[in-house]
């Protein structure tokens, strides 16, 4: 397990990757906590979460979950979430730690540990409200946004968008 700091002025804030099996309770908590709505981690999925530190309490408040590009695919297929991309599937901040830097911080440990396999544009079906958190990424859209017949409120409209890597 790596962990990486941050510091704010409210605490500190260590990121941790953790084995999906130990962590599916915390993540589909976390999912409820954020957006009303419990989400699970997806097969094959890796997820880093955020905890921060205050006066000797450690709680969650943020998780990224992604799966990284499958190495043996040269290219990829017509499907938006080909698995010769990478892919984020969730990022959810605590409404109370939003615009702290955490999300791009949860952001930039996930696209290092997925561009350390190999060089593939990442690829994200966002909810509208993160659209902009997404373009701040570097993220453009590359389809029109598809509406959801079923699901949630949150993920009606999902925004196909990806990010070209160098």
């Amino acid at each position: 397990m790596v962990a990486s700091y941050l510091f704010f002025f409210s605490g500190k804030v260590a990121l941790k990757e953790e084995p999906r099996h130990r962590s599916r309770p915390k993540f589909r908590q976390l999912s409820r906590d954020v957006s009303g709505e419990v989400y699970d981690i997806p097969e094959d999925h890796q997820v880093i979460f955020a905890y921060e530190t205050l006066h000797g309490k450690t709680v969650l408040i943020g998780a990224i979950c992604f799966r990284i590009a499958d190495v043996q695919l040269t290219e990829p297929n017509t499907e938006f979430d080909s698995d010769f991309y990478h892919v984020i599937a969730f990022l959810f901040v605590k409404g109370d730690f939003q615009d702290q830097g955490i999300g791009r911080r949860l952001f930039e440990k996930a696209v290092t540990v997925m561009l350390s396999t190999t060089k593939r544009p990442i690829r994200v079906q966002s909810a509208e409200r993160a659209v902009g958190f997404f373009e701040k990424m570097g993220f453009v859209q590359v389809k029109p946004p598809s509406e959801s017949m079923c699901g949630p409120r949150l993920f009606r409209f999902l925004y196909n968008m990806e990010k070209t890597v160098k």
